[in-house]
């Protein structure tokens, strides 16, 4: 089957939200289900307080990085409410922050990441 982005990504978001429990981010499910890009469980500690600078500069450089994770969901979770959207991924993608979201993956790179959506003979271009 082929999909445009728009329609894979639309795809993605509502598997995504699906599996999302209500107190959580995108990018906390995806780390607690060990899938796609596993959230903030990519990063190291001084990775994350280079994503977010302007939440590092207001914590102590010895602040755990549990505490640092709440603070950055609860801005994360906050910028998804502005922009109306249902993941995490979406919202950074249109503010250009952080790990960028949608936007930070190759249309192959989807599909691979995905595997319980896409098949490998699925097509998704641009256009």
């Amino acid at each position: 089957m082929t999909y445009t982005r728009e329609k894979a990504i639309g795809i993605v978001r509502d598997f995504l939200t699906s599996k999302t429990r209500p107190d959580e981010t995108t990018c906390e499910a995806v780390a607690r289900l060990g899938i796609f890009c596993h959230g903030y469980d990519q990063w190291t500690l001084a990775q994350l307080r280079a994503l977010y600078p302007w939440l590092a500069k207001r914590m102590p450089t010895d602040t755990p990085r549990e505490q640092f994770l709440r603070l950055i969901s609860a801005w994360d979770q906050g910028r998804t409410l502005v922009h109306r959207t249902s993941t995490t991924c979406g919202a950074k993608a249109l503010d250009r922050e952080g790990c960028l979201g949608f936007d930070r993956f190759s249309n192959e790179q989807f599909k691979q990441m995905f595997p319980q959506l896409f098949h490998n003979e699925d097509e998704i271009s641009d256009g």
